[in-house]
């Protein structure tokens, strides 16, 4: 790779995810764009910000079951837990997420106000291309009455800049 980390690189991508939780009745699939990148502030506070692997995502998403369709929007910090020689990586994070619609057919999340934690295996293609899976799971962490929360399984693809 160009660059020495992962965080300070920029790049976007897509996923599809599917959900697991069954046991529910939920038949969920997500499709999500995202941007991903070091945060502005990183100019200023380059070498504290650089050693932690720090990158910020802004996301954009759908989720869907059979009936119902519901849009996502969240930001927030990764980590990059391992670098293996600029070609693996694991990633975890947390952000808030709002949706325009919490309820599914015969599932509510609880409110419109959640978040999502994710943990990721990323494997860099080449220098343009990175592949990955993330496991993410959603929930209002309590800010509603029904808390079920969400697991779900992605498939990444992004390209860097």
């Amino acid at each position: 790779m160009l660059i020495e980390s992962k965080a300070q690189q920029i790049n976007y991508g897509i996923r599809a995810g599917i959900n697991n939780n069954h046991k529910n009745k939920l038949d969920l699939s997500v499709y999500e764009i995202y941007l991903n990148g070091a945060p502005p502030i990183c100019s200023v506070l380059g070498n504290i910000i650089y050693p932690l692997n720090i990158s910020f995502e802004m996301t954009l998403g759908l989720f869907t079951d059979k009936a119902n369709k519901s849009f996502l929007v969240s930001v927030g910090p990764n980590l990059y837990l391992i670098e293996y020689d600029n070609i693996v990586f694991i990633s975890t994070g947390i952000k808030p997420s709002f949706l325009t619609n919490h309820t599914f057919t015969e599932f509510d999340l609880g409110g419109d106000f959640n978040f999502i934690s994710h943990i990721a295996l990323i494997i860099s293609l080449n220098e343009i291309f990175n592949l990955g899976y993330r496991f993410e799971h959603i929930s209002n962490a309590g800010l509603y009455k029904n808390n079920p929360g969400v697991n779900l399984h992605f498939i990444e693809l992004s390209f860097i800049l």
